[in-house]
């Protein structure tokens, strides 16, 4: 599954120890382009946006997140994953 999948199927982010409900989640699976903003959220109190391309450029991790270079660790969560 790649992470554009996770991204639309995900209700909830991990972003590194902070679980967040994000204002916005989505991205066209066939038709994205790097620069279209994929997700927006309040990390901290300032605002997080990620493009499709920062999305993509995710270095995989063992336990199934990613790592993203400017953010760090990230990982897409289910409701029923929660329970």
């Amino acid at each position: 599954m790649n992470i554009l999948q996770l991204l639309n199927q995900s209700d909830y982010i991990q972003i590194n120890n902070q679980l967040i409900k994000p204002e916005f989640m989505f991205a066209s699976e066939d038709y994205a382009e790097d620069d279209d903003v994929a997700l927006e959220a309040q990390l901290d109190g300032a605002e997080l946006v990620l493009t499709v391309a920062d999305l993509e450029d995710a270095t995989p991790l063992a336990d199934g997140a990613y790592w993203i270079e400017s953010v760090g660790y990230l990982r897409f969560l289910t409701r029923q994953a929660l329970h």
